[in-house]
């Protein structure tokens, strides 16, 4: 694990993107809504407590998506018993 020195030494720390908001956000696109809520969650609340991770707003993304398609598929599942 690299260590986060809060000294200013004019090195400049590299910006990267949340690995589980890019899994999050990949798996609400291909439809796999439970993965993309969890992974979701967990990418937005590791990008709020890392000064040096971006991604917040594509775990929120994923989230949206996730939750849409969560309520599709029960919508779906609600409209198919009461019709049969």
């Amino acid at each position: 694990m690299v260590a986060v020195d809060d000294t200013d030494l004019g090195i400049d720390t590299v910006e990267r993107t949340n690995v589980c908001a890019i899994v999050a956000l990949f798996c609400a696109l291909t439809g796999l809504f439970i993965p993309a809520l969890v992974f979701g969650a967990i990418g937005y609340v590791e990008t709020g407590g890392r000064e040096h991770e971006t991604g917040s707003s594509l775990a929120v993304a994923a989230l949206v998506l996730g939750a849409i398609e969560l309520t599709a598929v029960v919508l779906t599942g609600v409209l198919f018993v009461a019709l049969r």
